[in-house]
């Protein structure tokens, strides 16, 4: 039987309130960032310290963005041994963290081939990019043997686990108050500081037909508690202006609109973690008279069962599509 390394390969945060932990995390981060954006190292360096120490100021916990991922593999393992056409072995890592991917994404001897499941939902040069560019520095047995999958972002079948997701833990509102439903997605670089198009896959076309797939089903729901969806980004605001409008801005919006109620979902989140914590607080900021953030798919029975299906598919399939930034790997090795 044919033995498969599955990786499921997220974002990573820091663990742990250490400044050591912010700091390392936000370094590796923006050195991501700036392969592509051209952030100088004293620019990162002012940015990681003073974002560790403020913080640490407030009093930030930590993540569990690590241990939400690595339940997640847990299930997904479980899941994949329900049906074992293979041997499969489920690990996570982290871009941002360890274990990371670029050290992860070596192939042990005990491992016929792998696959590496992006679960970021929409695709960018940072996202499955990351995974492309480490199989760049890996051996060319090691790129025959890995499948990249990603393009969660156009699958319908993603969607409609989103909907029953969010129609299964949508608080229950007056009826005569209007609820408005506010999809979160992490923004991106739109233009750079010269106000042109930055000359990297930043993902920003996948991220609106993603949040326009969702917001349209949503609407289309017969029995649904909401009456108005919103798109808004969770943006870092290095290197340019980032997509827009951000959530802070859409709550002010909302609130000169005279929305009294607000639900805000982190449909570009897989797990719950640091940014998705953030929400909360920007939304105890606002002027909304009530406010709510629904939680993440995380190890929901629905997201893991469709995850095994795609490696499934993987795991039979003779190659998979690797095509963002222009992937490298697709130029290079004529990828189909």
């Amino acid at each position: 039987m044919e033995r498969i390394r599955v990786i499921l390969a997220a974002h990573g945060e820091p663990e742990t309130a250490g400044l050591a932990d912010h700091f390392k995390v936000s370094w590796r981060t923006l050195g991501h960032a700036s392969e592509v954006m051209g952030l100088s190292a004293p620019m990162r360096l002012a940015i990681c310290t003073a974002a560790a120490v403020r913080k640490r100021i407030a009093g930030d916990p930590g993540s569990i963005h690590n241990k939400n991922t690595r339940s997640q593999a847990k299930a997904l393992q479980e899941a994949l041994q329900k049906h074992p056409q293979a041997r499969y072995n489920v690990q996570p890592a982290f871009a941002s963290a360890p274990p990371y991917l670029e050290e992860t994404i070596d192939l042990p001897n005990e491992v016929d081939r792998q696959v590496v499941l992006n679960m970021i939902p929409t695709d960018s040069r940072l996202s499955c990019g990351l995974m492309c560019h480490s199989l760049l520095e890996a051996s060319a047995s090691v790129r025959e043997r890995t499948a990249v999958l990603s393009r969660l972002w156009d699958d319908p079948q993603l969607i409609a686990i989103h909907c029953a997701h969010i129609a299964a833990h949508f608080p229950h509102g007056e009826p005569d108050k209007p609820i408005c439903l506010i999809l979160v997605l992490h923004g991106t670089l739109v233009q750079d500081r010269q106000g042109q198009k930055p000359g990297f896959h930043t993902g920003e076309e996948e991220k609106t037909v993603y949040g326009d797939a969702l917001r349209s089903a949503l609407l289309a729901m017969p029995e649904r508690s909401w009456q108005r969806v919103e798109i808004a980004y969770l943006n870092h605001g290095v290197g340019g202006r980032w997509s827009s409008p951000s959530l802070s801005e859409l709550l002010s919006r909302l609130e000169r609109d005279g929305v009294q109620s607000a639900v805000a979902y982190a449909c570009e989140h897989l797990v719950d973690g640091g940014e998705t914590r953030q929400i909360e607080q920007l939304l105890a900021a606002g002027r909304i008279a009530k406010t709510w953030r629904l939680p993440c798919l995380n190890d929901s029975q629905a997201l893991v069962e469709f995850l095994a299906a795609r490696v499934r598919a993987a795991a039979t399939a003779q190659r998979t599509a690797l095509c963002c930034d222009p992937c490298p790997l697709h130029a290079s090795h004529n990828l189909k």
